[in-house]
């Protein structure tokens, strides 16, 4: 039995009272005892290890309620194209790439965002002048949309007489040939192509992905990737090599698969459990697919993608539940986030019975009648805070004069539902402090945006739990994970300054020194 003693003198309990502690008392990874020094200490048998904790403030460990584990860590050596201002510039970097990447298999990667382009759309031309003979499978910054090379578009079959898929569309020129641009379903066929066809040590990569979010106080996550990681972080487990605590989602198309197994939804261990199926209600802002109830400013006729329709939500979100499966659906359109509550307002009696809880992924755009129906169901919104300062300028041009609530996490919580934040990585940054502080930033006069009409300032306690509580109560884990108190596993991490000290828009500033799960060093106590 492993028994350490913490000590620090601003533990923040984050308890809704702004409550501090001094020391914890850990056995065998979980808090036994914790308050005043001095009465931790008395409670402490013989030979207990003592650790003083560095840096300004402990806090519970971050919980990333939405990310894409696998897909950040292949990017950690992927073509990237973000902060890029012209196709000029893309096709510059794409040549760079190629040239220390030689090979004639897939190029992936790509992390591209037209909307900040001025000379110009992504083309197949384009990428054919510089790589007319190797398939080039380019994702744009949100996952949703595909830049493709002719050779990328011959290999899967993709010509003037295809048809766009459900759920997705071939962008195609004056000609009726596709144009290199994929969105939503279609742009799905060629990355799994891709990832198919190009083989990697997946396992390694994802090591290398969570020793860096241990180093950015990252505990747990909520992974929403494939099969393929499912695998990889079972590797690193039965290795002995997982360091990050796996809340582990299972994609729509294996859902059968899933139910078949008898995975049901917090089946698992300390360390990885199941989670819940992820489905698509609609795209991306950024792409210009997201369900809207109104056409885009600008785009007559073009008002989003129904990836997934109602009658065939409903159904999926009937057989996950009727197999002890939850059910996390992303939404970003106001139209698309009131279909998937209808499916789930369906499904609510059903999913109570089976103790399994259910979210939307992004939550973004709301009409304001549909802000209390999440309370009310007991639906999680599982928001990303860091869209909200990336998507200022799409909001802008796209959504102008529209009367939605949109990255509304504090009428959410003031309405009574409870907030879950994640990054969303790759396709944001993965420190969750920037998160932290975009959620604290939105309606203050200080934030890119301004103060804003009925927008409530989100505080730094509010913030913190909704990405510490907020996401162990989306996976039905809170009575384990989540918080700093006893009979609660260890997770907790150090930060250089006390994010109750600094202003709003330094907390994105703050960096961990610090992190421990499972009363164990993970990072910065070597």
């Amino acid at each position: 039995m492993v028994t350490t003693l913490y000590r620090h003198r601003t533990i923040h309990l984050l308890d809704g009272r702004r409550s501090t502690a001094e020391a914890m008392l850990v056995s065998d990874g979980v808090i036994v005892a914790i308050g005043r020094a001095e009465e931790v200490a008395d409670a402490a048998p013989a030979g207990t290890a003592v650790c003083d904790l560095p840096g300004e403030a402990v806090i519970p460990g971050f919980h990333d309620a939405h990310i894409h584990t696998a897909s950040l860590a292949r990017s950690l050596d992927a073509l990237d194209l973000r902060g890029i201002d012209s196709a000029h510039e893309a096709e510059e970097r794409i040549r760079q790439h190629l040239t220390t990447h030689p090979g004639r298999g897939w190029l992936t990667g790509g992390r591209w965002d037209a909307n900040r382009w001025a000379d110009g759309a992504p083309t197949r031309d384009a990428l054919d002048r510089i790589a007319p003979d190797r398939p080039l499978c380019l994702s744009s910054v949100d996952g949703h949309s595909v830049w493709a090379n002719s050779e990328a578009l011959r290999r899967l079959g993709m010509d003037a007489a295809s048809g766009d898929p459900a759920g997705g569309r071939i962008e195609r020129d004056a000609a009726g040939e596709p144009n290199g641009i994929l969105r939503e379903t279609a742009a799905d066929a060629m990355i799994e192509r891709a990832e198919r066809e190009s083989p990697v040590d997946l396992v390694s990569l994802l090591d290398l992905a969570q020793s860096q979010l241990l180093s950015e106080g990252v505990t747990h996550v909520t992974d929403l990737d494939g099969e393929d990681a499912r695998a990889a972080f079972l590797r690193l487990k039965a290795n002995g090599l997982l360091r990050v605590r796996v809340h582990k989602g299972t994609p729509a198309q294996a859902l059968d698969l899933a139910l078949a197994e008898g995975r049901r939804t917090g089946d698992g261990d300390a360390w990885f459990t199941n989670g819940p199926v992820k489905l698509f209600s609609d795209g991306a802002l950024g792409s210009h697919t997201a369900h809207m109830g109104a056409d885009f400013a600008g785009e007559p006729g073009n008002h989003g993608i129904e990836v997934l329709d109602e009658a065939g939500l409903s159904l999926l979100v009937d057989r996950a539940v009727s197999g002890g499966i939850a059910v996390a659906t992303h939404a970003i359109g106001d139209m698309a986030n009131r279909i998937v509550l209808d499916a789930y307002e369906r499904a609510h009696d059903a999913a109570v019975r089976a103790g399994l809880r259910l979210r939307i992924e992004h939550a973004q755009h709301l009409q304001l009648a549909d802000v209390t129906r999440f309370a009310r169901l007991g639906v999680i919104a599982s928001q990303q805070p860091t869209h909200w300062e990336s998507d200022l300028p799409l909001v802008s041009s796209l959504l102008r004069g529209r009367e939605l609530a949109g990255y509304a996490w504090s009428a959410l919580r003031d309405a009574g539902a409870v907030v879950a934040f994640g990054s969303d990585a790759p396709v944001e940054p993965s420190a969750p402090m920037l998160g932290i502080r975009a959620a604290v930033l939105r309606g203050t006069k200080g934030s890119p945006g301004g103060a804003e009409t009925g927008v409530r300032p989100l505080g730094v306690e509010e913030a913190l739990a909704a990405y510490t509580a907020g996401p162990a109560y989306a996976a039905g884990l809170d009575r384990s994970v989540g918080r700093l108190a006893v009979g609660m596993r260890a997770d907790f991490v150090a930060l250089d300054r006390d994010p109750f000290s600094v202003e709003p828009a330094e907390l994105g500033d703050i960096r961990p020194v610090a992190t421990v799960v499972d009363g164990l060093a993970a990072f910065g106590l070597g």
